[in-house]
């Protein structure tokens, strides 16, 4: 009797089978065998596709390149400063812009929180100024 090799062995359980769903990904990234460290000549963008419904999360993307976090977020950094438009959202993570509108509301919202994070240092001024110390 032929036995079907993509079958589950008999011991399998119903716990194993949930723990196997939970690590595997349907982002195509996760389909490379290689070491992706770094992308194309050590890039983020290089590992980056078009259009947020591509998008990958911080945690993958420190699985790609095996930097930590903030190794990860330094790069993106370093890339939009030197003009790569890396975008990102809360619910797609970082991504290239598939067109106008994304660019838009990714920039939309960056300055939404660059204001938030002003607002908020001056009112940390102001109470400390009107503290006598």
């Amino acid at each position: 009797m032929l036995e079907n090799e993509n079958a589950r062995p008999a011991g399998g359980t119903a716990r194993r089978t949930k723990q196997e769903k939970h690590q595997r990904s349907d982002n195509s990234h996760d389909q490379h065998t290689t070491d992706r460290s770094g992308g194309q000549a050590g890039t983020i963008s290089g590992l980056l596709l078009h259009g947020a419904e591509n998008g990958l999360h911080l945690r993958d993307l420190c699985r790609l390149t095996g930097w930590t976090e903030r190794e990860v977020r330094l790069h993106i950094h370093a890339e939009r400063r030197r003009g790569v438009p890396i975008l990102s959202d809360n619910v797609n993570g970082y991504f290239l812009p598939a067109d106008e509108q994304e660019l838009t509301a990714c920039v939309r919202s960056l300055r939404g929180r660059a204001g938030e994070i002003l607002a908020a240092a001056a009112a940390i001024e102001e109470a400390a100024s009107g503290e006598s110390c």
